[in-house]
């Protein structure tokens, strides 16, 4: 960080600044001198840089953290998936992707592999294997008769591209999806739908 005039002299004095402001509950300090701008250049400056050079006024508030309900609600969803989802079922954690990875054989010896998760309001389940939305994509299986969205994602609800409030919901009626979605495979119409009768297609 450089010294210039205007420029908080280390990480320290930057540190202070910020500090201060969260312990008054001050997101958005009043005094310059206690608050930190960004110039166009990317530099960090304290109170607004001198010039026509425009700046970005910073939040002061706390960097965002893992709420304690969201780890009660991820410490309920590792308890579940340990005692109640397939054995291999793999926890996966990397930044822009958290959820449960798990594979299961249906009634009719077809095997599924699919990835569950909560987007912040729901639980949704992609399908990873068979590819079978590309099926939907060029036409031969309809996402309405499939409950599949051309990306993958399993319509497990009537609200369009809704999830279900847990995990455990959205596990095991992805299930009686792969079942179902077997019988569309086979030329018959889903069996667990109202819309339509558990027939062959055309019959």
């Amino acid at each position: 960080m450089s010294g210039n005039p205007g420029n908080p002299s280390d990480l320290n004095e930057l540190r202070d600044i910020i500090r201060q402001a969260q312990s008054l509950g001050a997101p958005y300090p009043q005094d310059p001198a206690a608050r930190i701008t960004v110039g166009r250049d990317g530099k960090i400056y304290r109170g607004d840089q001198a010039g026509d050079e425009p700046v970005s006024k910073v939040h002061h508030g706390t960097f965002a953290a893992p709420s304690r309900r969201a780890e009660r609600r991820l410490a309920e969803d590792q308890r579940f998936a340990r005692t109640h989802m397939p054995e291999g079922t793999v926890y996966i954690d990397e930044p822009d992707v958290r959820g449960w990875a798990y594979s299961i054989v249906t009634e009719l010896d077809e095997r599924y592999t699919l990835f569950a998760f909560f987007d912040g309001r729901e639980y949704r389940v992609k399908l990873v294997e068979p590819a079978l939305e590309q099926l939907v994509r060029r036409n031969v299986v309809s996402a309405h008769d499939g409950h599949l969205y051309p990306d993958g994602t399993i319509c497990l609800s009537e609200a369009r591209g809704a999830g279900q409030p847990t995990l455990e919901e959205a596990y095991s009626k992805s299930v009686l999806w792969a079942l179902g979605m077997g019988f569309v495979r086979n030329g018959y119409r889903f069996p667990f739908a109202a819309e339509g009768p558990f027939a062959a297609e055309g019959r």
